[in-house]
C-alpha cells in the first residue's frame, strides 16, 4: 500500500517538479497539499499548486492555504530564481480550482488525524509546520516522518552560512527542531549533487510524455538565469532530491545521525544550521546520483 503523503510547499519551479514526482510515484498517495509564502507570494503559490493539480488530472486533492509571512521577520522571496509567478516561463491553464475553506494548520491537523503515520514533505520555509505544532500539538505523535529540504552544513545559497528555506523563517525551524517529530534533513549540499545541464535533464525526464515535457519547460527559466549569472546553463533539483529521499531512501549514498540548531541571532550567521551534540536527526550527506536519475526516469518516462 502506498504511504499517505502531505506536501507543504512554497511552490516554485523545483517544488512543482517534486509535486509531480509524488503524484506519479507508486510509493506515495498524496492526500493533501499546504501552501505558504516563500519562493513567491502565497497567492501565487496557491494558484500554482491548484493549476498544477488540475493540469495533471489530480484536481480532487485538497489544497490548504497557509502562512503569508514568516513568524517574526519580513518575508524573503526568490522571484529572481523562480520568476514573478513562481513557475518561470510556464503559464499553466487557469483551472478554477480553489483552496479549501480551512487554513493550512487546520487542514494539516485534519489530514494527520485521518492518516496517522503519514509522511510530511516540507519543500519551503517551516512556518506552517511550526504554527500547526503550536495549535495542534497532537500532530507531533501523528507524523510518521517529516522530510525537510533545508539547511546548509558548510555553505549556504542565500548567505555564506544560510540556505533559503531556513533563512526565510529560522524561528519556525527552531520550533520544529525542538519538537519530537522524527525528521530527515536534506541540506543544500546533498541537493547540489543533482546538478544537470539541458541534455542530462532531457535524458532523465524524457520529452515524449506530457509530464516530462513540463519538467523541461519549468527548468528553462533556471537554465537562462544560471547562464546569465555564471556563464553556464545548469539546474540543481533541490526539492526533487528531498522528494526522492521521501519516496525511496535507496537514493541516499550516505547519511549520519546528528543534531542541528538554528542560529537566531541578527548577525551574518542568522539562519545558519549549527551542528550540535547529540543525535536524533537523519541528516543526508550525499546522494546516489545514478539512483536519483533512475527514479526520475521511472516517474517521468514510464
Amino acid at each position: 500500500m502506498p504511504t499517505p503523503f502531505i506536501i507543504d510547499t512554497d511552490c516554485g519551479i523545483d517544488d512543482a517538479v517534486a509535486i509531480l514526482m509524488a503524484l506519479h510515484h507508486p510509493a506515495a498517495h498524496v492526500v493533501g497539499i499546504t501552501t505558504l509564502s516563500g519562493n513567491v507570494k502565497r497567492e501565487n503559490v496557491t494558484r500554482n499548486v491548484c493549476d498544477l493539480l488540475a493540469y495533471t488530472g489530480y484536481a480532487d486533492i485538497p489544497v490548504f492555504e497557509g502562512a503569508s509571512r514568516p513568524l517574526l521577520q519580513d518575508a524573503v522571496l526568490a522571484t529572481n530564481i523562480h520568476g514573478p509567478t513562481g513557475l518561470g516561463t510556464v503559464d499553466l491553464p487557469e483551472s478554477g480550482k480553489a483552496p479549501e475553506a480551512e487554513n493550512a494548520p487546520a487542514g494539516l491537523a485534519r489530514l494527520l488525524a485521518k492518516h496517522p503515520g503519514a509522511t510530511v514533505v516540507a519543500l519551503g520555509p517551516l512556518t506552517n509546520i511550526a504554527i500547526t505544532i503550536n495549535l495542534y500539538p497532537e500532530i507531533v505523535r501523528q507524523i510518521g516522518s517529516l522530510v525537510i529540504m533545508g539547511g546548509a552544513l558548510e555553505k549556504g545559497n542565500v548567505t555564506r552560512f544560510a540556505e533559503f528555506n531556513f533563512f526565510a523563517d529560522p524561528e519556525a525551524v527552531d520550533l520544529v527542531f525542538r519538537s519530537d517529530i522524527p525528521v530527515t534533513i536534506v541540506p543544500w549540499e546533498a541537493c547540489m549533487a543533482s546538478r544537470m545541464n539541458r541534455e542530462q535533464l532531457a535524458q532523465a525526464v524524457g520529452n515524449t510524455d506530457r509530464k516530462g515535457k513540463l519538467v523541461q519547460d519549468l527548468q528553462e527559466w533556471i537554465f537562462r538565469y544560471m547562464e546569465q549569472r555564471y556563464g553556464e546553463a545548469f539546474t540543481a533539483l533541490a526539492d526533487p532530491v528531498a522528494m526522492a529521499v521521501a519516496l525511496d531512501p535507496s537514493v541516499v549514498w550516505s547519511r549520519h545521525d546528528g543534531r542541528l540548531k538554528m542560529d537566531l541571532s541578527h548577525t551574518a550567521l542568522r539562519g545558519a544550521s549549527v551542528p550540535w551534540d547529540g543525535g536524533g536527526m537523519n541528516i543526508i550527506n550525499e546522494l546516489d546520483m545514478e539512483a536519483f536519475v533512475s527514479l526520475l526516469q521511472e516517474v517521468f518516462t514510464s
